[in-house]
């Protein structure tokens, strides 16, 4: 493309008089404002395919005084008479050529060339540049239009400038948000810090950084320097007189600024000597670390130490007075922690005779050290007795050498002379309870040694005090049993039981109700409905009131319904009530059990088709443990299980079956004793006794050709048992708590 030869020539026009040429030709007027284009390209072609185009700078228009461009085009010979033209105008070049984007384009698609005449093609460019900054504005194109026409140095491609709000490039954004501004330095309007960048990209980037531009001075009393934002003037105050400074001299005192920015002192004085009885009065300080010294005086000086437990001694030569040591004499149960005057001690608890034995009272009674440095018979305030009140002639032993059985109604031990103690070692004392509760058995021993195993048996629950330490390595039971066919409860069994008693099961139309097993720590279950609906149930007893005052054991069962010589089965027996309680340390090494007995079975009668209802489950007793140090080793096994109830029994035919009698509650286990089953085909089997889950209710009597049965006893619930130690319980893994004890391991 030929800027001078364009359909044969293309000629700048001075003035519109020029004659045209033969062929013929356009004259282009292209009249522009303010915006004085760079550059103008005029183009053509024609129907054949034939196009040229020249570009004119600015420097050759011939007009400029009238802001006006004249070009006139030759048509070449061999082109078309009518032609497509256009004009276009741009703010930029590259040497001899327009270049960019065209800010203007205006496009004739009929131009028909008459020859020897000017065919006129009129073009009037609309852009303004009113700052003449050679940007155009006020129309829209493909490149960028100036931003502000009121502003030579604003205008697209400018240089950005950070430090304003003026967007110089035109590009819409400005200062740190123009990405021509990262790492550059700006100020945002901050004088007081120089050398600030722009941090960031886009428009979250941030004019930060810097350094302070008045910095204070370094070291004590300097005054404060402040910069004022307006104009970056550096301001220093003033002094602040006696502000505590360090003198930097140990020896100096009372550091404080001067009207000057120096720091000042009070030399130190040294007039008060640690040992004023074996140091000279007036010392020297000490420069390297401030410290007062004084001399000592001589070992001879008689001196006091302070101390009022020291009697008046000399000084050692080093400034130390040596008093004469006044020791307190040593007091049983107690450690001196000092003196109020010579020869008079203050004393305390000591802990390490904490529970050791000391002197007896003066009736012989054993003794303890208690925390508090007391001399007392049990460390702690044990249950349902007072250990104070026993005579110590009447605290024994209580020894045995094999199995053995000791009934608290009669105070006979079975057998006495193969295994049995000697009664005459030790005292039977009775506790009356009150309300209604049964008289307490208590034995109070020096020493509790069990050869065998020891069975409770009687109306009377039992408490074993020990004024020391006790060790059980043999069992000691009070559970409730089934002997000889009967119910037989452990020590202090059935008693003062009221509505925890299981209730009776009634008699209709052939068969008997199951009783309703007893209440302890819950309530008993209810007992199984015999096949008759007016054979109704006995309903479990309510629970027991969970304490360890007053010393109760467990309940009776309820008996099955029944009549002659289809007898209910009578309700299991309660377990009984054991308090163990040890000055100093219990060890539990095997059994402890006062669970209930289980329901005996419903009796049947061919005769009449009779079938009556099991025994309600006997509940489980209360175990009480007490002593200063409670320790259970892997062996020990703590129980008061209830008791299953009985099968109710069963009748029909001609054939007459008695029900199974419920199992015990378990001795040494934590599992729940079955209720009696399979003794009879019709007959209702017992619940199970509660452990440390709830008894479970009897079942209903049921029915085969010509055959009925009674229902079974409801399962009596577990009892209680409570753990109560000074220090924290030991207790090692494999022990067994049925059900769990009350508090765990509670502390006295």
């Amino acid at each position: 493309m030929n800027r001078l030869c364009l359909l044969g020539c293309v000629v700048l026009l001075a003035a519109c008089r020029e004659k045209a040429p033969d062929e013929g030709a356009i004259r282009v007027s292209v009249k522009y404002g303010s915006f004085k284009p760079a550059c103008v390209r005029v183009e053509a072609k024609d129907a054949n395919g034939h196009q040229e185009a020249t570009d004119i700078l600015s420097s050759q228009f011939k007009n400029a005084e009238k802001n006006e461009v004249l070009v006139a085009v030759r048509r070449k010979a061999d082109w078309d008479a009518t032609l497509d033209l256009t004009v276009s105008s741009y703010a930029e070049t590259d040497g001899n050529r327009c270049s960019g984007e065209a800010v203007e384009r205006f496009t004739n698609a009929a131009l028909t060339i008459v020859p020897k005449e000017y065919t006129r093609f009129d073009v009037a460019l609309k852009a303004v540049d009113a700052d003449g900054d050679g940007s155009p504005s006020g129309i829209e194109w493909a490149g960028i239009s100036d931003c502000d026409e009121t502003k030579a140095d604003v205008r697209p491609g400018a240089e950005e400038k950070c430090d304003t709000t003026i967007d110089y490039d035109c590009d819409g954004k400005f200062a740190c948000a123009d990405s021509d501004c990262t790492e550059r330095t700006c100020t945002d309007g901050d004088l007081c810090n120089t050398g600030k960048r722009c941090i960031g990209v886009g428009a979250s980037a941030q004019c930060g950084g810097g350094t302070p531009k008045c910095q204070q001075s370094v070291g004590q009393c300097q005054t404060t320097v402040t910069c004022e934002s307006s104009t970056g003037e550096c301001i220093e105050g003033n002094v602040q007189e006696g502000a505590a400074c360090d003198p930097g001299n140990p020896c100096m005192t009372d550091g404080r600024c001067t009207a000057d920015k120096q720091c000042v002192g009070t030399l130190k004085t040294c007039t008060t000597p640690t040992s004023p009885a074996c140091q000279e009065p007036t010392g020297t300080c000490n420069p390297t670390n401030g410290i007062c010294e004084y001399t000592p005086k001589p070992v001879t000086t008689s001196c006091v130490d302070g101390n009022v437990c020291h009697e008046p001694g000399f000084c050692d030569g080093n400034g130390t007075c040596i008093g004469t040591d006044t020791p307190c004499p040593p007091m049983e149960c107690k450690t001196a922690v000092g003196c109020t005057a010579n020869n008079s001690c203050v004393y305390s608890g000591d802990p390490a005779q904490l529970n050791l034995p000391c002197s007896l009272d003066e009736s012989g009674t054993p003794r303890v050290c208690t925390v508090t440095g007391q001399c007392v018979a049990f460390p702690y305030t044990p249950s349902n007795f007072d250990p104070n009140a026993i005579p110590g002639g009447e605290i024994g032993e209580l020894r045995t050498t094999g199995a053995v059985v000791f009934d608290t109604e009669t105070q006979t031990w079975t057998p006495q002379a193969n295994g049995g103690p000697d009664t005459t070692a030790f005292t039977l004392k009775t506790v009356a309870q009150g309300g209604g509760a049964p008289d307490i058995l208590l034995i109070p021993v020096r020493t509790l040694a069990l050869g065998g195993e020891l069975r409770i048996v009687g109306s009377r629950p039992v408490i074993l005090a020990v004024y020391g330490d006790a060790t059980l390595n043999h069992s000691i039971l009070a559970s409730g049993q089934i002997v000889n066919g009967a119910p037989v409860p452990g020590a202090g069994g059935n008693q003062a039981c009221t509505t925890s008693q299981g209730n009776n099961g009634t008699f209709s139309g052939g068969q008997g109700g199951g009783g309703g097993g007893a209440g302890g720590a819950t309530a008993g279950a209810n007992g199984g409905r015999g096949l008759n609906a007016n054979a109704t149930r006995g309903d479990g007893g309510s629970l027991q009131a969970s304490a360890f005052i007053p010393l109760l054991g467990g309940c009776a069962g309820g008996a099955g319904g029944g009549t002659g010589n289809a007898a209910g089965g009578p309700g299991g027996a309660g377990g009984g009530a054991i308090q163990i309680s040890v000055a100093r340390t219990l060890t539990v090494g095997k059994t402890l059990s006062v669970s209930g007995g289980g329901g005996l079975g419903g009796k049947a009668n061919a005769s009449n088709d009779a079938a009556a209802g099991g025994g309600g489950g006997g509940s489980g007793g209360r175990i009480v443990l007490e002593a200063f140090q409670v320790s259970l080793t892997s062996n020990a096994r703590l129980t008061a299980n209830g008791g299953g109830g009985g099968e109710g029994g069963g009748a029909g035919a001609g054939v007459a079956n008695p029900g199974a009698d419920g199992i015990s509650g378990s001795e040494d286990t934590a599992t729940s004793a079955n209720g009696g089953k399979d003794g009879a085909t019709t007959g209702g089997d017992g619940g199970k006794g509660g452990t440390s889950n709830t008894p479970t209710s009897g079942e209903n009597g049921g029915t085969v050709v010509l055959g009925s049965g009674g229902g079974g006893g409801g399962g009596g619930a577990a009892g209680s048992i409570y753990l109560r130690s000074l220090q924290s319980c030991t207790q090692a893994d494999g022990y067994v708590i049925s059900p769990a004890a009350t508090g765990g391991c509670q502390p006295l």
